[in-house]
């Protein structure tokens, strides 16, 4: 899984990591466009300022929305190979809780990432590699993102990996190795349903 901030990379490291992983055995996809015209007409939607929902709520559902469309797709992946995710359910979590776009709201915070979770329950991750080193300026990156990530990164430290800031060719190679060293080889990246 490929997490952090917009224009950090993440990307740019899913086009290279689709010449280095087998693709007869690896499915890779973005989230929340995924597979299906659904989610992508959604998140057309949702990437342009004048059709998105205005409430901070609205639009994480709608996220999640996209999610739950593509699980059936995303869990088959799994068992038919490797899965690799530009986002996961972290993204949701920092871009819709920590980011403050659900304070009008009357969720708390456990509520709202039960309901994540929830719609995510299918798939575990054996590595997340998050990106929290934006190379060009976003407005999506609102202020407390970056803080949602770092607190993602302490809560999960055998989970997550945080990508240093290097060039593309020596952060393709970081992650390569990293899945080395936990035992992921680089032809597999494997994600249990």
């Amino acid at each position: 899984m490929l997490e952090g901030l917009d224009k950090a990379g993440k990307s740019t490291q899913i086009d290279r990591l689709r010449s280095q992983l087998p693709a007869a055995d690896t499915t890779f996809a973005h989230m929340p466009s995924g597979f299906t015209r659904f989610s992508t007409d959604v998140y057309s939607m949702l990437e342009d300022p004048q059709r998105r929902p205005t409430s901070g709520l609205a639009q994480q559902l709608a996220h999640l929305a996209c999610h739950a469309e593509n699980m059936p797709a995303l869990v088959d992946a799994v068992r038919s190979g490797s899965l690799v995710l530009d986002r996961w359910w972290w993204s949701t979590l920092a871009y819709g809780w920590y980011s403050g776009a659900l304070e009008s709201t009357e969720f708390t915070q456990t509520q709202f990432e039960s309901l994540v979770k929830a719609v995510w329950a299918p798939i575990t991750a054996s590595v997340v590699f998050v990106f929290r080193t934006p190379h060009e300026h976003d407005a999506n990156n609102r202020e407390g993102i970056a803080g949602g990530y770092t607190a993602l990164l302490s809560q999960h430290p055998d989970l997550a990996v945080e990508i240093p800031n290097l060039s593309a060719d020596a952060t393709t190679e970081f992650i390569l190795n990293e899945l080395d060293v936990r035992g992921l080889t680089r032809t597999t990246v494997p994600v249990t349903p």
